[in-house]
C-alpha cells in the first residue's frame, strides 16, 4: 500500500472502527490526516455517525 492515497487512508479511518490499527497503518494516517481535508471531514462524518448510533441505541434500549 502506498504511503497517503486517500482512498487506503479512508479505508484505513472505517477499519479503525472495528479494530486497532498497526502502528505503521496508524503512521500512515497521521501523515496523511494534515494534508487531506477530504479525509479530515471523512473521518469527522464517520465520528458523528458513530455517535449518532450509539445513540440510538441507547434510546432503543430505554423504549423497550
Amino acid at each position: 500500500m502506498l504511503p497517503g492515497k486517500c482512498k487506503d487512508v479512508t479505508r484505513l479511518l472505517s477499519d479503525a472502527l472495528d479494530r486497532r490499527l498497526t502502528v505503521h497503518e496508524r503512521v500512515q494516517v497521521r501523515v496523511h490526516l494534515p494534508n487531506c481535508s477530504g479525509c479530515r471531514q471523512y473521518r469527522e462524518q464517520i465520528a458523528l455517525l458513530r455517535a449518532a448510533a450509539k445513540a440510538a441505541a441507547g434510546q432503543g434500549d430505554e423504549e423497550a
